[in-house]
């Protein structure tokens, strides 16, 4: 989105100099006239007298009488030269390529500088022929030119997008609906994990105020869009927002605020019930004296990657990376060399599943302008960089993807371009295809309410790696609403669990293969209070067949267990371990003693005292159901705990 005049998007607008006609370095001096290639005394009075025009600054006369020059004289080389600088001086791009185009057909020895920015114009117009014809030409005169960053880019980029247009992705590429591309300008969108909630950046096409707006879906129609809050919104610059998977934390940009500390900086605003809170500025640690904006969440609102030009980076603007610790933000770190290079890198998007980052470059061989890009997490890098094709890129500049939680949908803004100026931006949808998805992400929704009152709860939750206890997502229930969202990385075995101080904790254990069945919106989740009698199986308690050595996937729930124990001080527990009815009686009994004495130590070890412990085996005398198959079985091997009193 070049050229657009708010600094939240890719570019500030190019300052130009009007008094420095000619950018490219070519001289303008007045030739004589037996230096001029036309022998036409019309053609060269035409080109005198615009001289004078130009010297009075009056560069629309100069323009036209240069080219009734070139009407005299079609093959005039030198006015087209001219007549090129001045449009470049106006900032008219199409106007310089097709005058300077002229030029280099006519001139029997065009200059090194013309061809060179004739190779980048050409390749930027998408005319990849040319341009290698043009960048073939400026080799020729200055071929240890070869090594520079930006011809060396260029010579990659144009077989590789010539072999895009003969390998295009099929793909159909459509308009959202007028609910949606209801502006001048839309573009920068950002959706929550159901897709039923998208916020975007407006603003009309004569105006540089830009908002934020917000869609709602509904039996598959998009509402039409509107403010998003007036809290947020206001007569100066708002734009490029990112929410969290939940629809409940956003981050957004927003320009020269008596409380910023740079042109530009990252603001945060939570909603609670249906209301967002007033923003409030990320702080001196995230935010710099220098540009900071185009903010992606990650789906529990914990990581935030965003797009800054501040000291410390491998080129004009990189991608930067901050951590939500308990009261503030880590020191932002930057992706490195893996993504960032020695131009642009913006409009950063992290899939829900976390694994997969997208964004815009030019600085990878492309097709043109900005093209959108991915790279995938490898432990603690990134992988190689992958361009996501033709027709989703374009000569035009491709920024600011979105992909869907389920990797099946993408979206972003298509422009209008001319002159590099936007004419017309609409948010389009595509289905990404195969090669260019990413790992898919499920999740659950629904509300957490008080078992006994059915009143809601605001309730912490969490997803783990049981393999690595590392946490994948952390997030809160609504207050107000008790409405949740758990978003769940396919692969790995997973754990979940909710937790409110004051109730017993809920847990989940998911498989490796999650399926479609567990995409629920629906479930509600029940949290117990705690007092006596009640009690709460452990989902992720994991034992070897015969074994009562508790396996490493245990910790996360023995963590878990050990917090309950230490936020609710008063109880005292029992330890229950139950077996299935394979085997005998007298050894079923025996190893689900020894199982519950493996996490009463395990519970030891994590600093909760004996007296308020006892553990016991009941074998196979208490089965949750009759052990008629295996899934029933399974349900019945467990260890369970009961509140027994509270402490004296």
């Amino acid at each position: 989105m070049e050229n657009f005049t708010s600094d939240t998007q890719i570019h500030e607008r190019t300052l130009r100099v009007v008094l420095t006609i000619c950018l490219i370095g070519i001289s303008i001096l007045l030739p004589g006239q037996s230096n001029l290639s036309t022998s036409s005394k019309k053609a060269q009075k035409l080109y005198f007298k615009a001289d004078k025009e130009y010297k009075n600054r009056d560069f629309e006369s100069a323009i036209e009488l240069l080219h009734e020059a070139t009407l005299v004289d079609n093959s005039f080389y030198e006015a087209y030269l001219r007549k090129g600088s001045l449009y470049n001086a106006l900032g008219l791009e199409d106007s310089v390529y097709a005058n300077f185009s002229k030029y280099v057909e006519y001139s029997p020895n065009p200059s090194a500088s013309v061809l060179e920015r004739l190779a980048h114009m050409a390749f930027d117009r998408g005319y990849y022929l040319k341009s290698k014809e043009f960048l073939d030409g400026f080799l020729e005169k200055v071929p240890e030119k070869a090594e520079d960053r930006e011809i060396d880019l260029l010579m990659r980029s144009i077989p590789f997008a010539l072999e895009q247009l003969e390998n295009p992705l099929t793909i159909e590429i459509e308009e959202l609906p007028e609910e949606i591309n209801r502006y001048g300008l839309q573009y920068l969108p950002a959706m929550t994990v159901d897709e039923k909630t998208m916020v975007y950046t407006k603003r009309n096409a004569f105006s540089s105020d830009e908002d934020i707006v917000v869609s709602y879906k509904n039996n598959g129609l998009w509402s039409p869009s509107e403010s998003i809050s007036d809290r947020i919104n206001t007569p100066l610059n708002e734009g490029a927002a990112t929410i969290s998977a939940d629809g409940r934390t956003m981050i957004f940009t927003a320009c020269d605020r008596r409380d910023s500390y740079g042109s530009c900086d990252l603001y945060i605003s939570r909603k609670t019930g249906e209301s967002w809170s007033r923003p409030k500025n990320l702080g001196k640690t995230v935010n710099s004296k220098y540009w900071e904006s185009q903010p992606s969440l990650s789906a529990d609102g914990r990581t935030l990657f965003f797009a800054s030009n501040r000291p410390g980076g491998y080129g004009g603007r990189d991608l930067w990376v901050t951590i939500r610790r308990e009261k503030d933000w880590s020191l932002p770190k930057n992706l490195g060399s893996e993504v960032n290079s020695f131009k642009d890198e913006t409009t950063p998007f992290i899939h829900f599943n976390g694994q997969t980052l997208y964004f815009s470059s030019n600085s990878y061989p492309g097709l043109g302008g900005f093209d959108l890009f991915f790279a995938k997490k490898t432990d603690t890098t990134w992988s190689e960089i992958n361009n996501l094709g033709f027709p989703i890129n374009t000569h035009r500049d491709e920024v600011a993807l979105l992909i869907s939680s389920d990797g099946s949908g993408g979206y972003f803004a298509k422009e209008l371009q001319k002159n590099r100026e936007i004419l017309d931006s609409k948010i389009v949808r595509f289905s990404v295809p195969e090669n260019i998805k990413p790992i898919e992400s499920y999740y659950l929704s629904g509300k957490v309410i008080d078992k006994e009152t059915k009143e809601p709860l605001k309730a912490a939750l969490q997803i783990v790696d049981v393999s690595t206890n590392e946490k994948l997502y952390e997030n809160y229930s609504d207050s107000i609403t008790g409405k949740y969202y758990l978003v769940l990385p396919a692969g790995g075995e997973l754990a979940g669990y909710v937790k409110r101080k004051g109730y017993l904790y809920k847990d989940f254990s998911f498989s490796a293969e999650i399926d479609e069945g567990i995409n629920v919106d629906t479930l509600d989740i029940e949290l117990i209070p705690i007092k006596a009698g009640v009690s709460l199986i452990l989902e992720n308690i994991y034992f070897e067949t015969d074994s009562y050595e508790l396996d490493e996937r245990s910790m996360s729930e023995i963590a878990s267990a050990a917090e309950l124990l230490n936020e609710n001080s008063t109880i005292q527990i029992e330890i229950a371990g139950h077996t299935d009815n394979v085997g005998k009686s007298q050894y079923n009994q025996e190893l689900s003693e020894k199982r519950s004495l493996s996490v009463y130590n395990a519970l030891i070890q994590r600093g909760i005292s004996k007296d308020r412990m006892q553990y016991k085996g009941y074998g196979d005398s208490k089965p949750l159901k009759p052990n008629s198959n295996d899934i029933n079985r399974q349900s019945n091997r467990r260890i369970e705990f009961s509140v027994l009193r509270p402490k004296q």
